[in-house]
């Protein structure tokens, strides 16, 4: 039935205009799954801070640890890509989703917040497993000049059963069916998307090797570190990833705020918001696809990166709610940009075979940010206020589209 399912997941037609007739056997797999995994998620994550708060009462520390935990898995990234090192990178993937998504199937135990909380971190953490393997992965099933419609196109699948998920077990939330059914319902469709996703036909890049030829950890620890002295290119994305990530991640945060003790925005306007972000996004993954193929990786993380900029020069001069309309249309279009482009750059600056480990050093660098951001940004408002602060993020995020072009530069004295 999934074979069937994979074989129609797009038009055959359309399929054979944009891709090579050798990479689509990969790309419907892949598309099957990404469609699967966006119902997972659109059913679940949505939620969950409500859920965790007005439901189980959850204590401000635990919504803490819910926002932290994805970040806290991402700064483990290096001891997985370690564990990776000459084996087979699909089970990583295959195996960390499934038992990810199983762990959904324990919340018909939950009863109080801390169990509910105690799942989810660590389903987000046992699912980032697959960081480094899936980029390794990218790199193996579909050749560089066609990965950026091929992912583009799977994701405007995953997106768009993300949007119509999300707004389905809303209604069942609402109306009074228990998040637990919703949530393992959506558990049993995740698993069916990891075995999707471990039909796809993949050759390895890199040789197999026995264990014992691992470094320790120790070691390998260091010789991640180490990349950001010998690759020039990549220490200068590093340096973008770290502030513009910081300074839009602290922008994140501030924006509900600003909301709602500014514009006192209404859920439905909210929603309104939401809404045109995601459309965007799933409209912007096909152009991003096809311009990434065309300029590269670099050039449109730079191009995405200045247009998130708006964000917070829109929120700086926003009277009303919806004044904040542009914002989300470039939240979306910048962020589908972004989401493709980070990995695809990694592939481009990682040296051959050593992606997975490129990935986790860049995991890493997202897990400090991600943990520290959000925790600093109450403080810097209540020092700042919102117009300052807003300032100090379109500031950073600035640096880091500065950053990235002297990345894109280093990339091409490189001379690959």
């Amino acid at each position: 039935m999934l074979s069937r399912l994979a074989e129609k997941i797009n038009g055959e037609r359309f399929i054979r205009r944009v891709l090579s007739p050798h990479v689509i056997p990969a790309y419907r797999w892949d598309a099957l799954a990404g469609l699967l995994g966006g119902i997972y998620m659109g059913a679940i994550f949505p939620f969950i801070m409500r859920i965790a708060r007005a439901d189980l009462q959850a204590s401000r520390l635990e919504i803490s640890l819910l926002m932290a935990a994805p970040f806290i898995g991402s700064m483990l990234a290096p001891l997985w890509a370690r564990q990776m090192v000459g084996r087979s990178k699909m089970p990583f993937c295959v195996y960390s989703w499934t038992f990810a998504r199983a762990l959904f199937f324990g919340m018909f135990l939950v009863t109080q917040a801390w169990q509910f909380v105690l799942l989810l971190c660590l389903a987000q953490i046992i699912g980032s497993i697959s960081g480094p393997a899936y980029t390794a992965l990218m790199k193996d099933i579909y050749p560089d000049e066609e990965r950026g419609r091929a992912m583009g196109l799977v994701r405007v699948g995953a997106y768009s059963a993300l949007l119509l998920s999300s707004f389905l077990a809303g209604h069942l939330l609402d109306s009074g069916v228990p998040f637990k059914w919703v949530f393992s319902g959506a558990a049993v469709i995740g698993i069916a998307g990891a075995w999707s996703f471990s039909r796809i036909p993949v050759q390895q890049s890199e040789p197999l090797s026995p264990p014992h030829q691992t470094a320790s950890i120790f070691a390998f620890w260091m010789q991640t570190l180490a990349i950001l002295k010998r690759n020039r290119g990549f220490f200068w994305f590093a340096v973008s990833v770290m502030t513009y990530g910081f300074g839009n991640l602290v922008a994140f945060t501030l924006y509900p705020l600003y909301q709602v003790d500014r514009l006192n925005i209404t859920n439905t306007q909210v929603a309104i918001l939401t809404n045109a972000a995601s459309v965007c996004s799933i409209v912007s993954f096909v152009y991003w696809g096809y311009f990434m193929d065309r300029y590269g990786a670099l050039w449109t993380a730079l191009v995405n990166i200045l247009i998130q900029c708006v964000m917070p020069v829109v929120y700086l001069l926003s009277e009303a709610w919806w004044h904040l309309v542009p914002a989300a249309i470039a939240g979306g279009v910048a962020g589908a940009g972004i989401e493709l482009a980070y990995l695809n750059v990694i592939l481009t600056l990682s040296e051959e075979g050593k992606e997975a480990q490129y990935q986790a050093l860049h995991s890493m660098l997202l897990g400090i940010r991600g943990t520290v951001a959000p925790f600093v940004a109450v403080p810097i408002l209540r020092v700042l206020g919102f117009d300052a602060s807003f300032v100090l993020c379109l500031s950073l995020m600035i640096l880091g589209a500065i950053t990235q072009a002297v990345s894109l530069s280093a990339y091409r004295k490189r001379g690959v």
